[in-house]
């Protein structure tokens, strides 16, 4: 009975992924041996997600839009088999200015996950947004989105993301989070990053 469970939630997963019609890209991940970037750029910081140890086994990811070729891409915020409150995160990205699209994430239930897709716009609690819209309280051209500047060959730190409530928010904890990541990464210079939070 788990495996047939199983076998329909990767199906579904699939027809998800099909049916919108998106190419989705994954960032590549920094490597511990990697220096500083030429001719691209590198983003890191720390996500806070939404569940702790009942996220179970089970990654999350953010979604983001390059505002000028329309490409979307996707990052992992949460490790697989980590259930930790708060991960760091460090990719290469192309340079660009970008949109945060949604929070990928699945809850740990009985049968295996049930995946929720939540797209993320200022000001408003992610499970609201389309009630409000329905009702009129809002209107699509008021949402915005979170964005951020990347600039070629240069390292940027994107903040602490508050993911951990529906109405995200962004904080600098760039000192404390440069002491523990340059004991991994001891290639790249922290201290010079670029802070650039989104906003």
């Amino acid at each position: 009975m788990k495996l047939k469970s199983y076998f329909l939630l990767v199906v579904l997963v699939c027809i998800f992924f099909v049916t919108k019609g998106q190419n989705i890209k994954s960032l590549e991940a920094v490597s511990k041996q990697d220096a500083n970037p030429e001719n691209q750029a590198i983003i890191y910081g720390s996500f806070v997600q939404r569940l702790g140890f009942s996220s179970g086994g089970f990654a999350q990811d953010i979604r983001i839009m390059n505002v000028e070729t329309k490409e979307i891409f996707s990052f992992r915020v949460k490790p697989i088999f980590k259930s930790a409150k708060e991960n760091a995160f460090c990719f290469y990205i192309k340079p660009g200015s970008y949109k945060i699209l949604n929070y990928w994430w699945t809850e740990s239930k009985w049968y295996g996950g049930k995946m929720f897709t939540e797209y993320i716009f200022k000001g408003i609690e992610s499970s609201k947004v389309a009630d409000k819209l329905k009702k009129g309280e809002i209107q699509v051209n008021n949402l915005e989105q979170y964005s951020f500047r990347v600039t070629d060959s240069s390292v940027h730190y994107l903040g602490t993301w508050h993911f951990d409530k529906e109405l995200v928010s962004f904080s600098n904890n760039k000192e404390q989070l440069d002491i523990t990541i340059q004991t991994e990464y001891q290639k790249i210079n922290w201290v010079q990053a670029k802070p650039e939070i989104p906003e």
